[in-house]
């Protein structure tokens, strides 16, 4: 209650030092004293608002933005699942719903799934994943819905096995069939989810697929020909993630990594310099 009093004189003197000493008062101390709904209510009635018909879509923007800021708090991310919300943000996900909504639905799946294994398994225990494959292999798909669905697909994919397994049954690898490598963006977030499966799984599976996409093709192509920092960068740690776990280069791919090593020397600055390293002492064992 102290810290409420010191906080509420502070505020109301405008001195800023002694605003940023005393600190915020809890919330929860807060909602107890005025009333306030707590962050799972608030959730709640966000999607009352997104799945309102009489209500606009920019209302709808509105509460999803405000939803996805309460979903960046871990616990609210898993609250996720015990308000019962997984259905109703994979539903928004679906074609009829329009796209700045899909386009927040993806991006809160993303925030919600990132480092967070309850969450991971709780969106796959709900069939989220057929959605985001969907999406993402669509060559329709707009480009900032494909991004952020992209983005979900990595973080929902690493280290969650139980992710990966879902990814798999759906053909999720079908995905690389469509990506737009001449969009630096797209490139780049298909990247993050190579180095995602590569953080959960490596099997002969695993092996084919790379074959079958062409992805080693991908990536020495990166490195030997893009000039965009982000892209050499990722493409050079997946190369080093694959020489860690004893992928089976060809003497061409070698010859060919050797080669655009030399090229991106002068870029050390700015990529990963262990990864440069690794890869290097790699080629040259090889």
């Amino acid at each position: 209650m102290d810290k409420l009093l010191n906080w509420s004189i502070a505020q109301q003197s405008g001195d800023k030092e002694a605003i940023e000493k005393v600190g915020n008062p809890d919330p929860k101390m807060l909602e107890q004293l005025f009333g306030g709904p707590d962050e799972p209510t608030l959730m709640k009635q966000a999607f009352q608002v997104i799945e309102n018909p009489e209500a606009s879509v920019e209302n709808k923007e509105v509460a999803f933005d405000n939803f996805e800021m309460l979903i960046e708090n871990l616990d609210n991310a898993n609250n996720i699942e015990n308000l019962g919300l997984w259905p109703n943000l994979i539903n928004q996900l679906e074609e009829n719903i329009p796209e700045s909504l899909r386009v927040f639905a993806a991006s809160c799946v993303g925030v919600a799934v990132q480092n967070n294994p309850t969450s991971q398994e709780n969106f796959v225990k709900h069939s989220g994943v057929s959605a985001l494959i969907s999406i993402a292999s669509d060559k329709k798909s707009p480009v900032e819905l494909e991004l952020k669905t992209l983005f979900a697909l990595s973080s929902l994919l690493r280290n969650s096995p139980v992710a990966y397994a879902e990814f798999e049954k759906n053909d999720g690898w079908k995905i690389f069939e469509s990506v737009d490598y001449g969009h630096e963006k797209i490139k780049l977030r298909s990247l993050s989810i190579i180095s995602a499966i590569l953080s959960t799984s490596f099997d002969k599976k695993v092996v084919e697929e790379i074959h079958n996409h062409a992805i080693i093709k991908t990536l020495i192509g990166i490195l030997s020909n893009d000039e965009h920092i982000g892209c050499i960068d990722k493409a050079l740690n997946i190369i080093s993630q694959l020489f860690h776990l004893s992928f089976d280069f060809s003497k061409d791919e070698i010859q060919k990594i050797s080669s655009a090593l030399q090229r991106i020397e002068s870029k050390k600055d700015q990529i990963s310099t262990e990864d440069f390293h690794h890869v290097q002492k790699s080629v040259s064992e090889n």
